[in-house]
């Protein structure tokens, strides 16, 4: 338990409790737009005025923060206002506040952080969101792609229905989507019927066309998975977060069993990841195909192939070893962002912390191609 205890507080040092100054904002501002988008494949970061979010608990922004050296109730909220892609706090470095620098009133961010909200397939109980914090962060932990259609798209839907500042047919609005980590976390047990990568590719259609639907005007991110065996070799580097995982490895089953098992499992976890990638990439060519003038579903893969060596140890939250820290949160915006404003042939697929901003100009677009 001491050396537990003396490991907990040397991660907390080396990570320094994830205070991050070096992933800041630090493009200029542009002029008003003089011709607003008139279609999808237009679409300027001045354009976009409101930002959505369905996911799991990396949306949610599960366990951030971290560990403070005592497990207290606090170390497991959902930090949704600094979430990657939507978290709205004043201080956070987001997709939603580098589109607020363009678009100042912007609508949709998730701000602050309260206790978890859990859908895991079967168990989902009702009125968990807490609409005042969660906007349209729609995120829940524990989420499968099945969630996102049965849930999470229907608090979704009415919420932006029901906010008077949302003009619902005029407004052009950014979807970010990241779902698939607990889907592939139990794919190895073979327990659950609908997670091979036909169910997957099938619900995801389902999602797309109920967004296409109900919310026009949507520019979706499909943000493609990682490897997930990449985070139990990260682990490696902190005599904490190897103990973390062997007390409580069943928060990812398949990535963090020990022994040749494990090796086999994470191989095997591996490849599903690229399946679902490939089939997500499979979904939006489809959607490419029927040139919608207010709907596009782009895949985003700026962590497809990410390598351990690719971050340091405290890309991981303290709290499990599992989930991001702030840090990686900041880089996901900035590898995001960047991925928005970046050509399909020339999108990275990998961290790269030195990377700078990639700053829009009066001519720069959010490419569909």
């Amino acid at each position: 338990m001491a050396d537990s205890v003396v490991s907990l507080f040397v991660f907390l040092v080396v990570t320094g409790l994830v205070a991050v100054d070096g992933v800041k904002f630090n493009c200029s501002a542009l002029p008003p737009l003089t011709q607003p988008a008139r279609t999808v494949r237009e679409l300027k970061p001045q354009d976009v005025k409101v930002v959505m979010a369905l996911g799991d608990s990396i949306t949610a922004g599960f366990g951030m923060m971290g560990s403070h050296g005592i497990f207290v109730w606090e170390d497991f909220y959902e930090y949704r206002g600094n979430s990657f892609s939507i978290g709205g706090d004043s201080n956070a470095q987001t997709i939603a506040t580098f589109l607020r620098f363009y678009t100042p009133d912007i609508i949709g961010s998730s701000v602050g952080n309260h206790a978890f909200e859990v859908c895991y397939d079967v168990l989902c109980p009702p009125l968990q969101y807490e609409p005042r914090k969660d906007v349209f962060n729609a995120a829940q932990s524990g989420a499968m792609i099945t969630d996102v259609v049965k849930h999470e798209l229907n608090y979704l839907i009415n919420q932006v229905k029901e906010n008077k500042d949302v003009d619902m047919e005029n407004d052009w609005k950014l979807l970010t989507l990241l779902i698939g980590a607990n889907d592939l976390c139990i794919s190895c047990l073979h327990i659950i019927p609908y997670l091979s990568p036909d169910d997957y590719e099938k619900h995801l259609n389902e999602t797309l066309t109920e967004i296409k639907k109900s919310l026009p005007r949507t520019f979706v991110n499909l943000v493609l998975m990682g490897n997930l065996s990449q985070i139990y070799e990260l682990s490696l580097k902190s005599t904490y977060c190897k103990d973390v995982h062997r007390l409580i490895p069943i928060e990812c089953v398949c990535a963090f069993t020990e022994g040749k098992e494990g090796e086999k499992l994470r191989k095997d976890l591996d490849v599903m990841a690229q399946e679902y990638n490939a089939r997500t990439r499979k979904v939006a060519a489809w959607w490419a195909e029927q040139q919608y003038d207010d709907f596009a579903a782009i895949p985003q893969p700026f962590f497809s192939e990410a390598r351990a060596d690719d971050f340091p140890i405290d890309f991981l939250s303290s709290l499990d070893c599992f989930h991001p820290s702030l840090l990686a949160h900041q880089t996901m915006a900035k590898a995001l962002w960047n991925n928005m404003l970046t050509p399909a042939v020339k999108k990275r697929t990998t961290f790269d912390f030195k990377e700078p901003f990639v700053c829009p100009t009066n001519t720069s677009i959010f490419y569909t191609n």
